[in-house]
Parts: structure tokens; C-alpha cells; sequence
């Protein structure tokens, strides 16, 4: 199965869209095994893998492949029996070659089982079955022939790049530069926060209402219409034949365990999670939905018991982050003991020698980054703007593209942490230094996302304190040779106006 999301990303798994990480944690709690998912994104190769390089091999236990671009992103699926397109798609070209792909099998031989000599495309949105319509004639005057995807460059078998290791430069080779994480400290145990561990699983869930949520339930409800195509070969005049597959309502009763395992991931004990579920066919039951009407909404039933947890899950879960940084169970400040993050004195890159560098206003070199050269193959559009013109700036004395993969992230009340897109060190007008970390956004992506990482950069900047030591909000180290850096959290939505802005600031 090739399975089109809509979001990649570390930074955008609470955007509100269908991402990968989401469809692969539904699909283990289903019963797949994690070596049977692959996720292909431009973030995370997982078919780059020595096991996964052979997809026909019989020893390869690779069953979905999970990607937003599969054809940009170049890698071939030799054989998707089924495309499950969860991404709303109005681009005919592209669906055209998303569908080639389960069409094109190598040495594929009629079997006489249909299940086995068709292939199916699976839409999410109705845009997308709509498209799937048209592709009949974009096929037939394509002939097929551009379906083929030849596997080159980086994701061919043995062509992957080699890693090497990027100093810094050599004013900076031998400075330790510390940032503080966000840790749980509880009685003599001091360690990262786990959200997991120290968060979800704190989560009181006695208070959630399943009747209000069995009220949402229709009584008029009706099972929506499988948007599923049936793509068929043939050996007669008509090559290729696409016809909607005949929707089957389901009849069975609902299935309290089935519901509980996709629910998991947001309520993990299963015991709560069951009286959840529970609950709720009782206050469905009440309201005079029979068994079989209940197992025939068994998908809109899901459907809104994930909407409604994980609502209560937010919020709970904010609530009892907030709460214990004002209790000092969770804290965030550069620690004595040595509990910090360090910036790391050599870097991955696997940008040959010879790559091309981002150049500065002047038309040089960057000069300040804390690792050279830059490559731009590494920044996207907007980062290099931002480099340029810190490297620009009087204040600045160095400055670091921060690596979600390997690198400083921060952790709030939701699953996936926050990495900013740079850290750099600035003067001030008194001489000082202050240490800045810098998430940039566009106006955009001023969502629920934004709003929700804004809001835990401000909870984490105003309970900041150097070991307790310091007044909140201020953060004062002193190194060897008496000199003090300040630490401040900033999410930026316009650079271009705040970031000056912030550089010329005292505070």
C-alpha cells in the first residue's frame, strides 16, 4: 500500500492535517509491526536502509509505504496493489502517476483472482475521487510509458551519500556553549522530560463526558459512500476500464476493542480507555441507537471519539504541564550539575566538498555561522534568508542552524518536541551577550501550531531561572573568563520586521 499524507515534518505533526507520523502510529495500533511501515519524506528515508533497499527481495517485510510526494521525493514502489490517497489532490498529471504506480507491476502475469489483478485507489477527500475519474483518458493517450520512475541519484542502492563531520570554526572550536532543557525534577530524580511518561500518562480522564460526546452522534446519520475505484486491464479494445467499486454498509455490531486499540495512542491505559468506550455505547444505547445501527456508524463513532479525546487531551494536558512548572516539578534553566544541552562541536553533513555555498549581502562567504561553510542545499529559501542577515548584523558574533533530527528541541504539553530554526549569541549595547534561540514561522503558518509552540516558548522563557538562583525570566552564566550570556525564547512570525527589532533591543 502507498499511502499519500498530507503533512511531513517534526514541526508539523499538530498542524491539524493528516501527517505521517499520525497514519504510521494508527497503522501499528491496527496490528502492523513497525519493520512492515516505511516512511519516504523528504525528512526521513526509512527505504534507505539496508533491509528495505530491495523491495522485491522475498526477505523484505515492507507492506505501506508512507510519503506526500512519492513521485517529487524519487523513489520507486515496484509493486502498490493499493493507493490510499488521505491528501485532497485537484492535479490530474500527478494522480495520473500516483495511480500509474499500482498499475505497473514488474512481471506481473494474470491470475484469474480478481483481488489480485486489480488495483485499488482509496481517496480521503472527494476532490480526489473525482480526479481518479478523469485519469482513464490521461492514461490511455499517455500510453503508460511515463509511469516509469528510474531510481537515481541519492536513493539508487549504493549511491547513498557519505557522512562527514563539520568543525566548527576556529574561533569558536573550543567554547562550550550551554542551553538549558526542559526537565522533570521530582524529589532526587532530575532527567529530560518524558511527554509519554510524564504527561500523557498523568492525565486524569475521570471527567470526560461520553454522553456529551454520544449527543454529537446523529440520529440521521448516514454511512458515508466508499470512495473507492476499481482499476482494471484487459486484453480487449478498451484497455483500461476505472469504475467505482459497489459500497458495503457494515452490518456487524460495534467492536469495543477494535475502537480501543485506534484510541490508544491517545488514551494509552486500555483499562480507561475501555470504560471510555464503553460509556459511550451505553449513552448511544440510550438514546435509542440499536446494536447494528452502532456497528454500522463504527467509523463516524472513531471518528469523533479521536476528535473529542484528543481535545481533552490538549487541554488536560496543558493544564498539568502549566501546573507543574509553577510547582517546579517541571523546570527549564541552565543547571549547576551539569543537566544541560551543549552545542555540539562538529556537525553531519553530507554535502560534498565542492557544494554550493549560501553567500552573504556582500557577495562572500558567510562569516559568522558556527559551523562553515554553509551549504544551500541545507537551508530552504526563507532560513537562508534569515542566515544572511544575521550574518549581516553588527550585533551578532555567531550564529547556528539548528538540526530538529539530532540537535536542541524543547518539550511542551503535546507529543512532538520544538526545535528552533537558529541559535545565535549577540551583543549588547553594555558589552553583555545574550544567547537567543529563534523559531521562525510565516503568517502563513499562523495556525493552532504556531499559537501552540508561541504559547510554550512563553511559559518556558517566564519560568526561566540559572538553577534557581536567578529571578524568573533571567537567565546569567558566567564562564571562565567573567563573561555573561543572556538566554531569551522568541517565536517569530516576521522576521523582517521583529528580528531587527529584537537584535537592537537592550532587553
Amino acid at each position: 500500500m502507498l499511502v499519500q499524507v498530507e503533512r511531513t515534518g517534526a514541526d508539523q505533526r499538530e498542524s491539524g492535517f493528516i501527517h505521517a507520523q499520525d497514519v504510521r502510529d494508527w497503522l501499528l495500533n491496527a496490528g502492523l509491526d513497525e519493520t512492515e511501515i516505511a516512511i519516504k519524506t523528504a525528512e526521513q528515508n526509512d527505504l534507505n536502509q539496508p533491509e528495505n533497499l530491495d523491495l522485491l527481495s522475498p526477505h523484505n517485510r515492507v507492506r505501506v509505504i508512507i510519503t506526500k510526494q512519492a513521485l517529487q521525493e524519487g523513489r520507486d514502489c515496484p509493486f502498490a496493489y493499493v493507493l490510499c490517497s488521505l491528501a485532497a489532490s485537484s492535479n490530474l498529471n500527478a494522480m495520473t502517476q500516483l495511480v500509474g504506480r499500482i498499475l505497473r507491476q514488474p512481471h506481473a502475469l494474470k491470475t484469474g483472482l480478481d483481488a489480485l489483478d486489480e488495483g485499488y485507489v482509496i481517496a480521503h477527500h472527494p476532490t480526489t475521487g473525482d480526479v481518479v475519474k478523469a485519469i482513464k483518458d490521461g492514461l490511455e493517450k499517455d500510453g503508460l510509458g511515463d509511469l516509469v520512475l528510474h531510481v537515481s541519484g541519492s536513493d539508487a542502492p549504493g549511491s547513498e551519500r557519505k557522512t562527514r563531520q563539520l568543525p566548527r570554526r576556529d574561533k569558536f572550536a573550543k567554547t562550550d556553549i550551554y542551553l538549558p532543557k526542559v526537565l522533570l525534577v521530582d524529589e532526587d530524580e532530575v532527567r529530560d522530560l518524558d511527554y509519554e511518561t510524564d504527561i500523557l500518562a498523568k492525565i486524569d480522564w475521570s471527567g470526560f463526558d461520553a454522553v456529551a460526546l454520544a449527543a454529537k452522534i446523529p440520529e440521521n446519520a448516514h454511512v458515508a459512500e466508499a470512495q473507492v475505484q476499481r482499476i482494471e486491464l484487459s486484453d480487449g479494445d478498451t484497455p483500461i476500464e476505472a469504475r467505482r467499486v459497489s459500497r458495503s454498509v457494515a452490518t456487524s455490531n460495534f467492536d469495543p476493542s477494535f475502537a480501543v486499540r485506534i484510541l490508544s495512542d491517545l488514551v494509552p491505559n486500555p483499562f480507561v480507555c475501555r470504560k471510555i468506550v464503553a460509556d459511550l455505547v451505553s449513552a448511544l444505547e440510550a438514546r435509542g441507537f440499536a446494536s447494528e445501527k452502532i456497528g454500522s456508524l463504527a467509523a463516524l463513532v472513531v471518528e469523533e471519539s479521536r476528535k473529542a479525546l484528543d481535545a481533552e487531551r490538549n487541554a488536560l494536558s496543558e493544564a498539568y504541564f502549566k501546573q507543574a512548572v509553577a510547582d517546579g516539578r517541571i523546570q527549564f534553566r541552565l543547571r549547576i550539575d551539569g543537566r544541560n544541552w551543549i552545542v555540539p562541536y562538529e556537525m553531519d553533513t553530507s554535502e560534498p566538498l565542492n557544494s554550493d555555498q549560501v553567500l552573504g549581502s556582500d557577495g562572500g562567504p558567510l562569516e559568522k555561522s558556527l559551523f562553515a561553510p554553509v551549504y544551500q542545499a541545507e537551508l530552504n529559501g526563507d532560513e537562508r534568508d534569515v542566515a544572511v542577515y544575521l550574518d549581516a548584523d553588527d550585533a551578532l558574533v555567531w550564529w547556528h542552524r539548528n538540526v530538529a533530527k539530532a540537535q536542541y528541541g524543547l518539550q511542551g504539553w503535546k507529543r512532538n518536541r520544538i526545535f528552533p530554526d537558529f541559535i545565535f549569541a549577540a551583543t549588547k549595547g553594555d558589552g553583555n551577550k545574550r544567547l537567543s534561540v529563534l523559531e521562525t514561522k510565516g503568517d502563513q503558518l499562523d495556525n493552532a501550531d504556531t499559537a501552540y509552540k508561541r504559547d510554550v516558548l512563553s511559559v518556558l522563557s517566564d519560568s526561566f531561572s540559572w538553577d534557581q538562583t536567578q529571578p524568573s525570566g533571567e537567565l546569567e552564566l558566567v564562564t571562565d573568563t567573567g563573561e555573561t550570556v543572556e538566554c531569551t525564547l522568541i517565536l517569530m512570525s516576521e522576521w523582517p520586521t521583529r528580528l531587527p527589532d529584537y537584535l537592537s533591543s537592550e532587553v
